[in-house]
């Protein structure tokens, strides 16, 4: 009888000390699994860059500053986050300067684009501090919403908006990211444009002028050409990100 009470309790001692081991051993598990949790980065950043025309449309293209801004996310893809997932979303002001062929002519064409950029990020090196610095591979979507012309040398603002171009440009990306502590990274892209932009619209505006000014390019010089040329974006961003 006594052994019957004494194995009754340890029985039931065991019935009430398992669910407790059962309850500490994922708690423990989930502590090694939150130093190796994926983590993901969101920011934003500011964008200097240099951008020109490329192609046979236009014979006196010329390098012109160009300004942006945007958000973006980091995505880890692997545990000990050497591989990133890489994606932006910025607004954009680029387009190209041209040289004087007379004192009519125009100086400037600005497109403003939204873009959204995807790279994978692959960490090249990092030092003692913590501060890595990454190879960024990828491509660029990008959707144009505003365009203008400036006409001539020494006088300022636009004369002719909506430009012809073809909305809708993609461009593959290279760059480097480098960390540089307290959250913060500059990074720096090239970008060249895939797709021709311009458009047989450009002649036909000259040649066949609408009633509507803004429409009407025949006060342009040079002489707009028609749609067996070409034009692709150019860029070279530097970036802030905080």
């Amino acid at each position: 009888m006594k052994y019957t009470a004494l194995i009754f309790c340890l029985w039931n001692l065991a019935l009430f000390a398992q669910p407790e081991g059962e309850i500490e051993a994922p708690l423990q598990q989930q502590n090694v699994n939150t130093d190796e949790n994926l983590k993901t980065k969101l920011g934003v950043k500011f964008t200097m860059g240099g951008h020109r025309f490329l192609g046979t449309a236009f014979d006196n293209s010329r390098p012109t500053y160009g300004f942006g801004a945007g958000i973006y996310n980091i995505v880890d893809l692997n545990k000990s986050k050497n591989l990133k997932l890489h994606w932006e979303m910025n607004l954009t002001f680029k387009g190209s300067k041209f040289g004087k062929t007379n004192d009519t002519s125009f100086s400037k064409i600005s497109l403003a684009y939204l873009e959204l950029p995807v790279y994978f990020s692959i960490e090249l090196y990092n030092n003692p501090k913590k501060q890595p610095m990454h190879l960024l591979l990828g491509g660029q979507f990008g959707y144009l919403f505003r365009s203008s012309i400036n006409k001539s040398y020494g006088k300022f603002g636009e004369v002719k908006t909506d430009l012809p171009f073809k909305k809708i440009d993609l461009a593959p990306a290279i760059g480097i990211r480098k960390e540089i502590g307290n959250g913060m990274s500059f990074q720096l892209c090239a970008k060249l444009g895939m797709r021709n932009i311009y458009t047989s619209v450009f002649k036909e505006r000259t040649d066949n002028p609408s009633s509507v000014s803004n429409y009407d390019y025949r006060d342009l010089t040079p002489r707009f050409k028609d749609g067996t040329h070409s034009v692709r974006n150019m860029s070279i961003e530097l970036s802030f990100m905080f």
